[in-house]
């Protein structure tokens, strides 16, 4: 299994399965520094590496037990083999790890992406933390009334969350502070084997009982989508993170994987007819100004009323895209000069005091917002009679900032320069 580091539902767009020189595939795991798949092939006890094009070679082999699960932390692909686990140089194949815990059948692995393995004993229900630093391990679950399978990080929440075996096999989590266990989710799957997540944090499940991947959202509520590709015993599961769309790779027990690509939602914006719109719909919108949210534009379209650049955050069930940027310089100084709230803001840029003019009402209150995002100033000014502003920058850092105000109603951002 995979930590997953990271927040689409993602659209199923095809499956392709292989079937080559695999026996009794039990596990899959992608290694992003080789570009690869990594397949514990538990029939002969090796583990196979396959290129993108699809070519299976030798990573390891003459394993005595297994493997059965598998997980990459570091530079060392770790591996379930009976009671021991087992480490292996990535580049080498080499063992360079090696821990007995006495357990009877390990099987689900996960990391922390630091230097803590999580690994299921599938026959006698417990759980194991490896400090593989330290070259030590702790029970920290046991007796557990699920038999626990697969398993995977989450480090958001401080737990490590698992799948179970059996009839209405429920979705189950570890406290990682208190050790304690509690059903995340009840499922009407069953003899449910491995889990994954995608890049936008949702859950994927196998489940020999529908012999389907299985998509829960990222909060794990609700119910269930079915994938539709029909898989055969389908076991351990990992996900190859892409800029458009995920992979989801499972094994099978006829000797085959499974790559399922998952489409991740694109936000393309364009602009005409004095409106910024995405090109495609969504489930919601949000768009910005210089980074900066721009309060209530939260539809398809957007009209721009000042210069700067825009961007749009879309969402599509759960999973969030940022569209491209789109500079308006189709708005000139008569945009401003005709709504009758025209703002000046000098000198630009400035090491100690900007004044900033206007036409219009001013509602008496500015912020100024960092590259970052972070309010670093804010104040007020006379409403009533006044039409400018002397405002000190002088305490803050050298670099691009923006200044907010409200006029006539209308929020707008001026950008400056520290020196």
């Amino acid at each position: 299994m995979k930590k997953i580091l990271l927040v689409f539902v993602c659209i199923l767009q095809y499956s392709v399965t292989f079937s080559q020189a695999l026996n009794g595939p039990e596990s899959i795991e992608w290694d992003e520094a080789n570009t690869r798949w990594l397949i514990g092939n538990k029939g002969n006890g090796t583990i196979l590496a396959r290129s993108e094009s699809g070519t299976l070679s030798n990573f390891v082999t003459a394993i005595p037990s297994g493997p059965y699960g598998i997980e990459i932390l570091g530079d060392v692909l770790y591996s379930c083999e009976g009671g021991f686990i087992r480490g292996y140089n990535l580049t080498s194949g080499s063992i360079v790890f090696t821990l007995n815990l006495n357990a009877t059948f390990l099987n689900g692995i996960t990391s922390d992406g630091s230097n803590f393995l999580y690994a299921t004993d599938f026959t006698a229900k417990k759980i194991f933390k490896i400090d593989v630093n330290a070259l030590s391990f702790t029970t920290i679950a046991s007796g557990l009334a699920k038999t626990p399978n697969g398993i995977i990080y989450d480090g958001e929440n401080n737990r490590c969350v698992y799948v179970t075996w059996g009839t209405n096999a429920p979705i189950m989590a570890i406290n990682l502070t208190t050790n304690a266990t509690s059903t995340v989710l009840a499922t009407t799957l069953s003899n449910c084997d491995g889990i994954t997540r995608d890049s936008c944090g949702n859950y994927y499940v196998s489940s020999w009982g529908n012999n389907r991947l299985n998509k829960f959202d990222a909060s794990l509520t609700g119910t269930h989508t079915v994938l539709p590709t029909v898989l055969s015993s389908p076991a351990d599961l990992d996900c190859k993170f892409g800029a458009t769309n995920d992979i989801i790779g499972n094994t099978n027990a006829n000797n085959t994987i499974t790559l399922t690509s998952i489409d991740l939602p694109i936000a393309v914006i364009v602009y005409g007819n004095v409106t910024l719109t995405t090109t495609t719909t969504f489930q919601s919108y949000q768009w910005y100004l210089e980074g900066v949210l721009i309060d209530g534009a939260t539809e398809q379209t957007y009209v721009p009323t000042i210069q700067g650049d825009y961007y749009c955050v879309v969402t599509q069930n759960n999973c969030s895209a940022q569209s491209n940027v789109i500079t308006a310089p189709f708005l000139s100084n008569g945009s401003f000069e005709s709504s009758k709230n025209e703002i000046q803001l000098y000198p630009n840029p400035s090491s100690d005091i900007i004044t900033v003019s206007f036409n219009g009402n001013f509602d008496g209150n500015y912020t100024v917002i960092n590259s970052l995002g972070q309010i670093v100033l804010t104040g007020k000014g006379n409403t009533a009679t006044e039409k400018s502003l002397k405002i000190s920058v002088s305490n803050l850092k050298t670099g691009h900032y923006i200044l907010q105000m409200k006029i006539d109603g209308v929020m707008q951002n001026i950008k400056f320069l520290k020196n």
